[in-house]
C-alpha cells in the first residue's frame, strides 16, 4: 500500500511538473483526466486569472468500463474524418496529353502505430496524436485495474469535426454536483463519495473529467457589449459570463450582440444556465436567456440548467444573447456563463490563371485554367480541407504554363553545364515582333492621321475662298442705285 501510495505521489508531481513547464497554444486552455472512483481530483489552472469551466464529468463502473474495450487506440484523440484528413488528391496527366485522371495518395501510408506502455510516462506528440497539439499526456495503469491518463492541449485544437464522441450511455453525469463545486474558480479538490452523497453506494468505477480553463481577464463580463470576432487565432473563441458569476447574479437585463466574418458562422456553448426557475405558483420563467439569429429566429430560451453543454449554431454572421432579470436584487444563483468561436474558413482568392471549382464548409476545390498548372505540385487541381481552428490545410499558389514548367524541369534533370534554361521556341523573345512591327504599326497611324487631317483642313480652306469670291460678285440695290458690294456703306 506504502508502495502504491509513493507511485501516485510521483505520477501527480509528474503531471503537475509538466502542467506548469509546458506551454499550451491559444487563450484557453482544455485539461482532461481519468482516475479511479476514490482518487481526489486536484482541478487545477496554472495562472491565478484563469477560471473553470467544467465540460464533462462522468462516473462508469468497472463492469461498464471493460465493456467498452478500452485500449491504448481508445485513448488517443480521435477525429471523424481522419481517413479523409489524411489523403490528399492529386489529378495527374500520365500521359501529359491534357488529359487528367484523380488519383488518391495517402500521406500517411509508411507510418505505423507505435505502441505504448502504460507503466510509463510518454510524451503525446510521440505516441498518441500529432492532430491536436496535446502538450501533456499521462497515461499509467490505476490500481482498480483501470487505465488512467491526463492531458491538457489549446482549446484551437478542440472542435466538432476532429473529435469522435465517446458512448456515455452507460455512465453517470457528474457534471451538475463538478459544476456546482468548481466551475468558475482558479482551483478545487473533487472526491466522488465525500462530495456527492448519492456516490457513496454505488460500486469501484471510473471518473472521467473535462475542464477547461479560461482567462477572466479576458472575457466579456459586463453587459451591454458588442464583440467582432476574429477569423482565427486565439481571438476567435471566448467566453461570456454575467456580473457576479459564480456567486449570484444581479437584477438587470444582459445583452450582448457577437460578430463574424460573414463567411463565417457562430457557435454559442451553453456551459452552465443557473437562474431562477419557474415557482410552484408561476407558469412562465421569471428570469431566463434567450438567443436569437440576425434573421429573427430564436436559437434558444429558457432558464432551466443544462446537463451537458449546449451548442447552438447559428445561420448568420451576428447572433444577439440576452439574458433577462425580473427579479430584484442579487439572486443566490451562479448565473450564465457561454462560450462563444467562429466557425468556418474564410475563401481563399482564386489565382490568376485558375478558378474555383466548388466549395462547402469542409473542403474547397481549385483549378488551373488549360494548359496551367499548380506551381508546386505541378498539377491542375488542388483540394483544400477546413479544419476546426478556421485554418486551410494548404494555400493556392500561382497558375504557371505548363509546357514553361515541364520545360524547366526536364533541363534541370538532364544535368547539363548550362546555366541558362532555354525556353520553348514560341516562348522566345523576338525583337522584331515583338517591338519593331507594333512600333511602325503606331507610326503609320499618325502619319495616316496627319494626312487624313491636312486634306480636311486644305479642302476647308478652298471652300471657304470659294464661298467669299461668291460674296463679292452679289450687286446690292440701295434707293435704285447699284452699287457693288465693295462700295456699299
Amino acid at each position: 500500500m506504502l508502495k502504491g501510495w509513493i507511485a501516485r505521489c510521483s505520477h501527480v508531481g509528474l503531471l503537475w511538473s509538466l502542467f506548469w513547464v509546458c506551454n499550451v497554444d491559444g487563450l484557453i486552455e482544455i485539461v482532461e483526466e481519468q482516475r479511479c472512483h476514490d482518487y481526489r481530483f486536484r482541478l487545477t489552472c496554472r495562472d491565478l486569472d484563469t477560471h473553470i469551466a467544467i465540460l464533462e464529468a462522468w462516473y462508469t463502473t468497472l463492469e461498464d468500463y471493460y465493456d467498452t474495450n478500452t485500449t491504448h487506440a481508445s485513448l488517443k484523440l480521435k477525429t471523424e474524418n481522419d481517413s479523409e484528413l489524411n489523403r490528399v488528391y492529386i489529378y495527374s496527366s500520365p500521359k501529359h496529353n491534357g488529359i487528367y485522371e484523380p488519383a488518391n495518395h495517402s500521406i500517411f501510408e509508411n507510418i505505423s502505430n507505435s505502441s505504448l506502455d502504460y507503466n510509463e510516462s510518454s510524451s503525446v506528440n510521440d505516441s498518441l496524436t500529432n492532430d491536436l497539439d496535446v502538450t501533456v499526456d499521462y497515461v499509467n495503469n490505476s490500481e482498480c485495474g483501470a487505465v488512467t491518463f491526463a492531458r491538457s492541449y489549446g482549446s484551437s485544437r478542440e472542435g466538432d469535426k476532429r473529435r469522435v464522441v465517446v458512448e456515455r450511455s452507460s455512465s453517470r453525469n457528474l457534471r451538475a454536483p463538478l459544476s456546482y463545486r468548481c466551475t468558475g474558480i482558479n482551483h478545487c479538490s473533487f472526491v466522488l463519495a465525500q462530495d456527492y452523497a448519492p456516490a457513496v453506494s454505488w460500486p469501484p468505477g471510473v471518473v472521467y473529467i473535462k475542464y477547461a480553463c479560461f482567462d477572466d481577464t479576458l472575457s466579456i463580463h459586463y453587459c451591454n457589449r458588442e464583440v467582432q470576432v476574429a477569423v482565427s487565432g486565439a481571438d476567435s473563441e471566448g467566453y461570456m459570463r454575467t456580473p457576479g458569476y459564480p456567486h449570484f447574479y444581479v437584477g438587470e437585463e444582459c445583452h450582448w450582440r457577437i460578430r463574424v466574418n460573414p463567411e463565417q458562422r457562430i457557435r454559442l456553448t451553453l456551459l452552465d444556465v443557473s437562474l431562477r426557475t419557474i415557482g410552484p405558483f408561476e407558469e412562465s420563467c421569471t428570469d431566463f436567456i434567450a438567443v436569437e439569429d440576425s434573421n429573427g429566429e430564436s436559437m434558444f430560451t429558457s432558464c432551466d440548467q443544462v446537463e451537458l453543454p449546449l451548442k447552438l449554431l447559428s445561420t448568420t454572421d451576428t447572433v444577439d444573447v440576452t439574458v433577462q432579470v425580473k427579479s430584484e436584487g442579487a439572486y443566490p444563483k451562479r448565473g450564465v456563463l457561454l462560450h462563444y468561436k467562429s466557425i468556418g474558413c474564410v475563401t481563399l482568392p482564386e489565382p490568376s490563371e485558375g478558378y474555383l471549382v466548388y466549395r462547402n464548409s469542409d473542403v474547397a476545390h481549385y483549378m488551373c485554367n488549360v494548359n496551367y498548372v499548380f506551381s508546386d505540385t505541378r498539377q491542375r487541381a488542388r483540394l483544400l480541407w477546413c479544419y476546426d481552428d478556421n485554418r486551410w490545410n494548404d494555400t493556392v499558389p500561382l497558375c504557371v504554363v505548363e509546357a514553361a514548367l515541364t520545360a524547366v524541369g526536364n533541363n534541370s534533370d538532364s544535368g547539363g553545364d548550362e546555366k541558362d534554361t532555354k525556353l520553348p521556341p514560341h516562348d522566345e523573345p523576338n525583337m522584331m515582333v515583338d517591338i519593331v512591327i507594333p512600333s511602325l504599326l503606331i507610326a503609320a497611324l499618325f502619319i495616316g492621321n496627319a494626312f487624313i487631317v491636312l486634306i480636311i483642313y486644305k479642302y476647308r480652306k478652298r471652300k471657304n475662298e470659294e464661298i467669299d469670291d461668291e460674296f463679292n460678285t452679289i450687286p446690292l440695290s440701295v434707293n435704285g442705285n447699284v452699287h457693288s458690294a465693295g462700295n456699299a456703306v
